[in-house]
């Protein structure tokens, strides 16, 4: 996967203004590492069902080389969902939209990254914003 440094202008795929990378992950770069909440990952999770700018392809991890990867998800119908495919987009409270590939999941969770405090509120922002207009 192509590799951008948390907090930099985005510009993969339909960029925008206020638009900003995380979790753009690769082995040839260091990254932030430590805990991260049940909510965050549970609110990526509920994200992950309605995802950007899906693709065709799949993306592998550059960290432990899984292709294909499902994870469990409560959320979606089949109960499972598939990373590496798409993006997940939050917007923060001020505006930002932190994109992140939807590999984020599987980065957090099997590979101990920290995303950016922002990017944390934010999905929790964005998971509120979302369940109100569904309502």
């Amino acid at each position: 996967m192509t590799y951008y440094p948390d907090g930099s202008p985005y510009t993969y795929h339909k960029p925008g203004e206020g638009m900003v990378n995380v979790g753009w992950l690769d082995d040839a770069h260091d990254y932030q590492q430590g805990e991260v909440a049940e909510e965050v990952v549970d609110g990526l999770l509920r994200l992950v069902i309605d995802p950007d700018n899906q693709t065709r392809g799949l993306h592998e991890c550059d960290f432990c080389g899984a292709l294909y990867l499902m994870v469990d998800n409560p959320h979606a119908e089949s109960g499972s969902s598939l990373l590496g495919t798409a993006e997940i987009h939050v917007r923060s409270s001020s505006d930002t939209v932190f994109v992140a590939p939807t590999l984020v999941i599987h980065y957090i969770v099997e590979h101990g990254y920290r995303p950016p405090d922002e990017f944390l509120d934010a999905v929790e922002v964005e998971v509120r914003r979302r369940s109100v207009e569904q309502v």
